[in-house]
């Protein structure tokens, strides 16, 4: 068991409303970023996710998320800004 940490456009990231973040945009925003890995963060419907992300990690989840339009929120549906 773990926590997940994700990046979505949704205003809750379980939920059905709200845009989602495409694999090409994923894939795009990977290419672009040479610091950028597809592991530990995956694209897994319509969102970004990272199982118990380090601080690090959340605080680059963050950055991504600009990018794309989209904000970061853990499993409890609590929202990072960094």
């Amino acid at each position: 068991m773990g926590y997940d940490v994700h990046i979505t456009r949704r205003e809750n990231w379980w939920g059905e409303e709200g845009q989602d973040i495409s694999t090409a945009e994923w894939e795009a925003a990977v290419a672009a970023d040479p610091g950028l890995v597809m592991a530990p963060m995956w694209w897994s419907a319509g969102r970004i996710v990272s199982k118990n992300p380090s601080d690090a990690v959340i605080a680059r989840m963050c950055e991504v998320a600009k990018t794309l339009d989209a904000r970061v929120q853990g499993d409890d549906g609590e929202c990072y800004d960094a």
